[in-house]
């Protein structure tokens, strides 16, 4: 999992808002830069997902409120 949290931090540093990890062929993980919340929701809602976010059709906590999540700021530090 080191490797994966090097890429988040990499990310994080170019300021990318978002990083999506495919953890299936049906579900992703979607992760916020600034929280380090992340959210594992289907491949078919994840575009949806981080599009309705970034057009402001959403908040981020609307999007935490409806898929299933977890807070990773404890197990990235």
């Amino acid at each position: 999992m080191g490797g994966l949290g090097k890429r988040y931090a990499r990310t994080d540093e170019l300021g990318v808002p978002f990083a999506i990890t495919v953890d299936s062929g049906i579900s992703v993980t979607i992760r916020e830069r600034d929280s380090r919340d992340q959210v594992r929701v289907s491949l078919e809602e994840a575009a949806s997902a981080v599009s309705s976010v970034t057009e402001g059709k959403m908040t981020w906590q609307d999007v935490w409120a409806r898929f299933p999540h977890h807070s990773s700021a404890a197990a990235d530090e």
